[in-house]
């Protein structure tokens, strides 16, 4: 599992897309799309690089692209996420981007959400015309209604969080098997407490958390892909016991290894290669 960078979600056509979930959770990703994270209803902790913020109904974050970002909803949260593509972005506001990416209670902004979702679901004649002028509107309230910064400043802020991240990862995904949270934190030359608050600052999760989740992927491919035994698969994955590896299995997949589902896809691998989508599979979409 490389460093995640999440395919690109809107159609060749399009420059917007919205979709609306309901318990989102995905694991730290980027991509090139700039992305709104509205909350209809509901709570949620999205991290942004290394800042961490907690939302709750109609409060949002403005992501910024390639910035490093998770979302963890709770089980009933929903939240409608808009993603516009870093050219149709670029082109009109290449200069600017958000101070910070926390809007509190941003009035206007589930309006022009309902508009454009319903835009994008009955994709009526001149739906795309609408789509992008509702989502320039959109942008142009959201700059005159929040500080700005000039995009270099916060090119440069983000970049220290992408080379942790990208060291990090590497080795995680790399000595997954063995690695442990001392090791790595050695590796890091961090004392343990400080690594402990820069990963989860990072990845928005902990670093059991994360290692948990590279685990299992490598696990469901395994079973796939190979005749091992379940007990040779939880070994071969770092797992000490077959206990323990059911348990982690069971809370990230919601099935034990045994009774899996054949077509069960985890971070939804792409048949390209390029990229994955962070999304876990306890996610709804939601079609109305």
């Amino acid at each position: 599992m490389e460093s995640i960078h999440e395919r690109n979600t809107l159609s060749e056509s399009a420059n917007i897309s919205c979709i609306r979930y309901q318990n989102l959770k995905n694991i730290s990703h980027f991509h090139d799309e700039y992305e709104l994270v509205y909350v209809n209803e509901g709570n949620a902790v999205v991290t942004v690089d290394e800042n961490i913020f907690h939302l709750s109904t109609d409060q949002c974050v403005f992501i910024g692209g390639n910035r490093i970002h998770c979302i963890v909803a709770n089980e009933y949260t929903i939240i409608t996420v808009l993603k516009i593509s870093s050219s149709f972005f670029e082109k009109r506001f290449s200069s600017r981007g958000l101070a910070s990416p926390f809007i509190d209670n941003p009035s206007y902004v589930k309006g022009f959400l309902e508009q454009i979702l319903w835009e994008v679901r009955h994709d009526s004649d001149f739906s795309t015309l609408m789509t992008d002028s509702m989502a320039i509107q959109l942008l142009v309230t959201l700059f005159r209604s929040n500080p700005t910064a000039e995009n270099s400043i916060l090119q440069s802020s983000n970049s220290k969080s992408h080379i942790l991240y990208q060291r990090i990862n590497r080795k995680i995904v790399t000595e997954y098997q063995s690695i442990t949270f001392k090791e790595m934190a050695e590796y890091m030359h961090f004392s343990e407490p400080h690594f402990s608050k820069v990963f989860h600052g990072i990845f928005g999760v902990t670093f059991t958390q994360y290692l948990n989740t590279v685990k299992i992927t490598a696990a469901i491919e395994k079973m796939k892909d190979t005749k091992m035994s379940m007990t040779e698969i939880a070994l071969s994955c770092g797992f000490n016991t077959i206990r323990n590896f059911n348990r982690v299995f069971k809370n990230l997949t919601g099935f034990s290894p045994n009774t899996l589902p054949p077509d069960f896809v985890f971070l939804y691998r792409l048949q390209d290669g390029y990229g994955l989508d962070p999304t876990l599979n306890c996610t709804v979409i939601l079609e109305e």
